[in-house]
C-alpha cells in the first residue's frame, strides 16, 4: 500500500498469514530530492567517490546500483539525476513510483516518468513495451527504478548496439558485484557479452561501523567493468575504482583511480578529446566543489538541496563551455572562477 501524500510504503501482515497479531513495517521516502552533497554530509559516500560519480553521469556511462533492500540504492539513484545536464530529456521507469518527479520537474528537468505493472501484473503498461516505446524516443536518459525482468535483456541488447544513445542508470538487488553479475546473466538471461555494455556498478549496503547497534549506509564499493577480456566471469569482468576501508569508515580510492588506468575514464577521455590527466583533473574538481557545498551546508542546509545543487553544476558546465575554445582547458582557473561564484551565490 502507498501513501503518496507523504512518500511512504506500507507492508503489513495479519491473520490468517500470522496467527496472533498484526506486524507492519513503514518505508518513507525524503520529501526532498537527494543530492550527493547530502549524502556526503551523511558520509554514504566520499567527495572524490561524488566527483567520480558526476563525472560518469556527465560522460554518459551506463552504471548499475546494487545492494541490499535498505541500501540506500534509491536515494543514491535520485543523487545522481541531478548530475545530468538539464538539455538532455530523462525517462524513468518504475512499477512503484519512487524517484522525485515532480520536483525536478519544478527546477527545470526534462524528466518524464513511465509506470508500468507491477511483478503481479497490476497497473501501468508491460514493462517491454514501455523501454521499448523508450529506446524509439532516441536520445533521452533512461532511468530504470529496479532492473529485474525480461525487459533487462531489450535493454542490454540495445547497449550492446549503442541503441540506447546517453546515460543509463539503474538499480538491482544484489550485495556484491558478484551478485549483479550472477543475477542480471543467470537469472534474468542477459548473455555476458551484452552485460559488458555496463561501465560501472556500485554497491551500496547498510553498515555497523565498529560493530555499534546501528547502520549506516555506505557506498563499499565502485568497480568498472572490463570491456577486453574473452573470458568473461564474475572473477574477471570487474576492476574497483574505490573500495570502502572498514577500519577508517571511508571509500578509498584503488591504483586503477589513482593511476588513470581506468578503461571508463579513458573512454570518456577520448570522447570528449582530453588527456587522462584532464579526465582526472575534472574529477578532482567536481569533488572539490561537492567539498564547498558540503562545508557551506553545514551553516546553511539548503545549499545541499536540490535547487542549490543544481545552480552549483550548471555552473561548473557554464565555465567549462567557456573554456572549450583554449587548446588546454585550466581547471585551477575554472576552480577560481567557480569559487568567486560561489561565494556570490550564498551570500
Amino acid at each position: 500500500m502507498g501513501l503518496e501524500k507523504y512518500k511512504a510504503r506500507i507492508a503489513a501482515i495479519s491473520s490468517p498469514l500470522t496467527p496472533k497479531g498484526i506486524a507492519f513495517a513503514i518505508r518513507r521516502h525524503s520529501m526532498t530530492p537527494w543530492t550527493l552533497p547530502k549524502l556526503i554530509s551523511f558520509n554514504m559516500l566520499t567527495p572524490l567517490a561524488a566527483g567520480l560519480l558526476s563525472f560518469l553521469v556527465d560522460g554518459q556511462a551506463t552504471i548499475l546500483i546494487g545492494g541490499s533492500r535498505g541500501a540506500g540504492k534509491t536515494s543514491l539513484l535520485s543523487s545522481l539525476i541531478l548530475e545530468i545536464p538539464q538539455r538532455f530529456r530523462i525517462l524513468t521507469i518504475e512499477d512503484t513510483p519512487e524517484l522525485p518527479i515532480d520536483e525536478l520537474q519544478s527546477l527545470g528537468y526534462k524528466i518524464q516518468s513511465l509506470i508500468t505493472q507491477s511483478i503481479t501484473g497490476e497497473g501501468g503498461v508491460d514493462p517491454k513495451t514501455a523501454l521499448r516505446t523508450a529506446l524509439r524516443l532516441g536520445e533521452s536518459v533512461l532511468i530504470l527504478g529496479e532492473v529485474r525482468g525480461e525487459e533487462t535483456k531489450v535493454l542490454f541488447e540495445a547497449m550492446r548496439i549503442g541503441a540506447a544513445g546517453n546515460v543509463v542508470l539503474g538499480t538491482i538487488h544484489g550485495a556484491t558485484t558478484r551478485d549483479v553479475f550472477e543475477r542480471i546473466v543467470y537469472d534474468i538471461g542477459v548473455t555476458p557479452t551484452s552485460f559488458k555494455a555496463t561501465d560501472a556498478v556500485i554497491i551500496a549496503a547498510p553498515m555497523r561501523i565498529g560493530g555499534g547497534m546501528e547502520k549506516k549506509r555506505r557506498v563499499i564499493q565502485i568497480s568498472e567493468v572490463v570491456k577486453n577480456i574473452a573470458d568473461i566471469e564474475a572473477d574477471k569482468i570487474f576492476q574497483d575504482m574505490m573500495v570502502y576501508d572498514a577500519s577508517r569508515d571511508t571509500l578509498e580510492p584503488t591504483e586503477l583511480l589513482d593511476m588513470g588506468r581506468s578503461q571508463v575514464i579513458g573512454r570518456i577521455a577520448r570522447e570528449w578529446g582530453i588527456s587522462i590527466e584532464d579526465a582526472i583533473a575534472n574529477i578532482k574538481l567536481r569533488a572539490k566543489i561537492k567539498e564547498r557545498i558540503v562545508k557551506e551546508g553545514k551553516k546553511n542546509p539548503e545549499l545541499l538541496e536540490a535547487k542549490a545543487v543544481r545552480d552549483a553544476n550548471n555552473a561548473f558546465w557554464m565555465l567549462i563551455e567557456e573554456s572549450r575554445d583554449k587548446r588546454k582547458i585550466d581547471y585551477g582557473e575554472i576552480e577560481k572562477k567557480w569559487k568567486k561564484w560561489y561565494s556570490e551565490y550564498i551570500k
